[in-house]
């Protein structure tokens, strides 16, 4: 059940990931107001879940680590949509396999893991993957993508809120109620910049076609899928062991691109030169020798 789900997990987010890029080119060109939008959109959704399953919660500290760790968690994306419109998304995607080894220092730090001397052969390939994915060709001249820095902070975001989860989530009746806490965070921090009049006035002068909200919608779907069955894992199986698994998550992302493009033009395609797609093949290599590595 632990690998079902944390496999389920990387398939919708590399579901996600494309459209992600078409939202932050094409329509939302502001990284705060994307996220926020994306934020309010998982609003419903965290409401319904208290409602459902929220009896019994305890207003103390727990629930307030747990509303920070949805909050954190929900930052990130303010850099990860800067480094979609700055970067293909399969490379995006591949660097964002770094986020194991945060987690895997986290964990350590946070909630006591330890981790034996294999898993960390299988994380240090995992890491070399990632950062062979950081290099490009461009005009004749070899380059370190500029989104790198970019991704490395989202990745210690999301592995400060994923930690916090699961530091805090047997403190809370249910997993559902755990759930419903953290994304009730996420989705209020896109109010509260909706606040900002400055943010205010950019959500009343853009204008999205109905395109374009099909597609906030589907990636606010599988995005918060994705969370939900990467939560669930974290309650079954190690932190850093978990977030391994979402090494699949370049190859989802990298397929799925290539079919949506052929129904939504605003979807980007990856580069499919020579060059590009044996680095990005190398770094795919890596990381999953380091999950297969870690599996057998």
């Amino acid at each position: 059940m632990w690998l079902l789900f944390a496999v389920l997990a990387p398939l919708c987010w590399g579901f996600a990931n494309p459209m992600d890029a078409a939202m932050r080119r094409s329509w939302i060109k502001n990284d705060l107001v994307l996220m926020s939008i994306f934020a309010l959109v998982k609003l419903p959704v965290a409401i319904a879940l208290m409602a459902l399953f929220g009896q019994g919660i305890v207003l103390d500290a727990s629930f307030v680590w747990m509303f920070i760790a949805g909050v954190i968690w929900m930052t990130a994306f303010v850099f990860y949509y800067k480094a979609m419109q700055l970067e293909e998304v399969s490379r995006v995607v591949l660097i964002l396999q770094f986020q194991p080894i945060m987690i895997l220092l986290l964990g350590m730090v946070m909630i006591g893991e330890t981790l034996n001397v294999n898993q960390i052969v299988a994380f240090s390939l995992i890491l070399f993957g990632s950062v062979l994915a950081a290099f490009k060709k461009k005009e004749s001249k070899w380059h370190f993508s500029q989104a790198f820095v970019l991704i490395l902070i989202a990745d210690v975001l999301w592995s400060v809120g994923d930690v916090l989860f699961k530091k805090y989530v047997g403190d809370f009746p249910n997993f559902w109620a755990a759930f419903s806490v953290d994304l009730l965070g996420s989705s209020l921090l896109g109010g509260v910049i909706f606040l900002i009049p400055k943010y205010r006035t950019i959500f009343g002068d853009f204008k999205l076609p109905v395109k374009g909200w099909k597609l906030l919608f589907l990636s606010a779907l599988f995005g918060t899928a994705g969370s939900l069955f990467f939560a669930y894992a974290l309650t079954l199986g190690k932190a850093a062991l978990t977030s391994v698994i979402v090494g699949l998550q370049p190859l989802f992302a990298l397929i799925s691109g290539l079919v949506l493009h052929r129904f939504v033009s605003e979807i980007p395609r990856d580069s499919i030169k020579k060059e590009d797609l044996l680095i990005k093949g190398g770094s795919f290599i890596l990381i999953f020798l380091g999950f297969t590595y870690l599996y057998f």
